[in-house]
C-alpha cells in the first residue's frame, strides 16, 4: 500500500474507524483493520507502537541475546508509520500517536531531548521482556483510560503524565538493552575508535565536526542518535566530548614523540587559541603540556 498523508489525529481516527477521544492523541489499535489490511501513512506525530517480528528480526533488528516478548517501534514527525493487521495484540493496545504539542506540557517540555530513541532506525528497536512489555502495555492502558473520561482542564495534564511515564520506562529498558550488548557494543566502539585513529593520524586539519562524520561514516548501519547513546552508555562520554578527548590523547602522542610547538598542534586540531589546549590538556591528563615541550610561554594560573 502506498503512503498516506494523514493531518490530524482526527483523520487517523477516521481512517481506524474509531472515535476521537482527544484532539492530540490516539490509540493503535490494528484489530480495526481488515483482515490482510496495511496502512502507511505520515504526519506530524509521535508513534509508539509494537510490531510482530517473527518474520521480521533482522529488519528490527533482534539479536540472539535480545529479549522475544515484544519489540517496540518509535516513529517521529514525518517519518512513515506502519500498522499491519498482524501487530494486533489480544490482550493488550498495540500502541500510541500522538501530537508534538504534548511536549509542551510542564512534565514533559524539558525531557524531550532525553527521547533520543524517536530518531533511532527500525533495526535499533526495543526488544522488551515479558515483564517490560506489561508495565510498557499498562501505561498505554492508563492513557486509554484516561481518554474514555470527558475532556476538562485536568485531561491533558494527566494525559502527559501518563506518556512521561511510558516513556520514561521505555528510557530504562533501551539502557538495559545496551548492557545486555555489550559485546556488540564493544565491537562497534573499536570499529569507530579505529576510524577515528586514522583521521586523527592524517595530515591536515582536524575538527570535530568532522570527526563526528568519520565516526558516523565508519558504522552507516546506525543512527546518528543510536550511536551517539551507544557511546554515552560505554564511555560515560558524550560524542562531541568523546572526541575531543581522543585528539587530545592524539596530541600528547605528538608531542612526546616529535615535541611539537603548542601553537601548531591548537591550529591542527581545530582550538581557537593554545591556551584552550593547554587547559583541556591539563584537566584530562592532570598534566601540564608546557612540561613536554620547549614552549613554556602560557601560564593555566
Amino acid at each position: 500500500m502506498n503512503r498516506q498523508d494523514i493531518h490530524t489525529i482526527n483523520d487517523f481516527n477516521k481512517r481506524m474507524c474509531q472515535p476521537t477521544l482527544h484532539p492530540l492523541i490516539a490509540v493503535i489499535d490494528p484489530v480495526r483493520l481488515r483482515e490482510g489490511d496495511r496502512l502507511r501513512f505520515s504526519g506530524n506525530f509521535y508513534a509508539v507502537y509494537f510490531k510482530h517480528t517473527q518474520c521480521g528480526d533482522r529488519c528490527y533488528g533482534r539479536r540472539p541475546q535480545d529479549f522475544q516478548y515484544g519489540t517496540l517501534v518509535f516513529a517521529a514527525p514525518g517519518e512513515t508509520i506502519r500498522i499491519d493487521r498482524e501487530d494486533a495484540i489480544q490482550e493488550g493496545l498495540t500502541g500510541l500517536l500522538f501530537s508534538p504539542e504534548l511536549f509542551s506540557q510542564k512534565s514533559l517540555v524539558f525531557k524531550k531531548t532525553d527521547y533520543t530513541f524517536f530518531a533511532y532506525k527500525d533495526n535499533e528497536s526495543l526488544h522488551l521482556s515479558l515483564q517490560e512489555r506489561h508495565l510498557v502495555q499498562d501505561c498505554m492502558e492508563h492513557i486509554y483510560t484516561e481518554l474514555q473520561h470527558d475532556v476538562d482542564r485536568f485531561s491533558l495534564r494527566l494525559i502527559a503524565v501518563g506518556l512521561e511515564m511510558l516513556l520514561d520506562n521505555c528510557l530504562r529498558f533501551y539502557e538495559r538493552q545496551f548492557i545486555v550488548r555489550t559485546d556488540i557494543n564493544r565491537q562497534n566502539l573499536s570499529t569507530l575508535d579505529n576510524a577515528l585513529e586514522s583521521y586523527l593520524s592524517q595530515t591536515g586539519k582536524k575538527s570535530v565536526e568532522q570527526g563526528v562524520a568519520c565516526i558516523r561514516h565508519s558504522l552507516p548501519s546506525l543512527s546518528s542518535a543510536y550511536l551517539s547513546d551507544l557511546i554515552r552508555v560505554e564511555t560515560g562520554k558524550a560524542l562531541t566530548e568523546y572526541i575531543r578527548i581522543k585528539m587530545l590523547e592524539c596530541i600528547r602522542i605528538r608531542i612526546q614523540s616529535r615535541n611539537q610547538p603548542i601553537e601548531e598542534l591548537a591550529e591542527e586540531f581545530g582550538f581557537y587559541e593554545p591556551r584552550t589546549l593547554l587547559v583541556l590538556y591539563h584537566k584530562l591528563f592532570g598534566q601540564r603540556l608546557e612540561e613536554h615541550t620547549q614552549i613554556a610561554n602560557y601560564n593555566l594560573n
